[in-house]
């Protein structure tokens, strides 16, 4: 298991998507509660992505290859000991429906988030007020980019404070080659994000910056997405009735 991976450890789950919890760029969010396994009775979340949006089967895969780049720099942030208080990844699982009117369709699951906050975005966005775990997200986004030598950067940081350090979900990797999903800006999004950067002192003087700061897209504190082949515009909403429950996780 990666050290601070915090991940489902169930196998099955009950949803309500009678009622949408939260909603981001491309995808609804919905209550639920594990059934079986180590996080029976616990609450979790369901995330299905919107009715014109992208729903095809690589966005999945992508979206477990965004974490598993984000995990590998939140377990060295850590283990460099850059804060006094450990940073925790959500790693989310595609399980799928096996009754009710989604059966058969996919969706993410991941462990509930509570003291829900957000400290950046795609675009460079960040509170207007400053404190400990805004400056300490924005040094991690810094520190993603120096790390990997110029090629990527970690960013749209938003989570849950808890007594022991603090749960990151939905991450956003951007990539000079463009390769982590719809949410991933390229180079244009990478400078238009250090425009706004201001160091803190959890930042290093020597850490990397990029050569170019100017502004490419506009800052706001929702995901901004790109598709291929379409402009960046916010997805579709779609109203699913009901109650849809028994997640099982998809065996691979």
């Amino acid at each position: 298991m990666s050290d601070y991976a915090r991940e489902n450890k169930s196998t099955d789950a009950k949803i309500f998507c009678n009622t949408i919890f939260a909603s981001g760029s491309f995808k609804n969010v919905y209550r639920g509660e594990y059934t079986k396994g180590e996080r029976a009775g616990e609450e979790c979340v369901c995330k299905i992505f919107k009715s014109g949006s992208v729903y095809e089967e690589s966005y999945f895969q992508v979206e477990l290859k965004v974490v598993a780049k984000a995990l590998e720099i939140v377990n060295k942030f850590n283990r460099d000991k850059h804060i006094d208080q450990n940073i925790w990844l959500n790693q989310p699982a595609v399980w799928t429906f096996i009754e009710g009117n989604k059966n058969g369709e996919k969706a993410i699951i991941e462990p509930m988030i509570t003291n829900f906050e957000k400290f950046n975005s795609n675009t460079g966005w960040t509170p207007e007020e400053s404190s400990p775990w805004i400056n300490a997200m924005q040094s991690l986004s810094h520190f993603s980019y120096h790390t990997t030598n110029r090629r990527l950067l970690f960013c749209d940081l938003q989570g849950g404070i808890y007594k022991d350090g603090f749960v990151l979900t939905d991450p956003v990797i951007m990539s000079t080659n463009q390769e982590y999903g719809p949410t991933d800006l390229g180079a244009h999004g990478i400078s238009t994000f250090f425009a706004s950067h201001r160091c803190s002192k959890y930042c290093k003087a020597h850490w990397l910056v990029p050569h170019d700061k100017k502004v490419y897209f506009t800052i706001q504190k929702g995901s901004a997405m790109v598709l291929p082949g379409r402009q960046s515009r916010a997805a579709l909403t779609c109203q699913l009735p009901g109650m849809l429950e028994n997640l099982s996780i998809q065996e691979e």
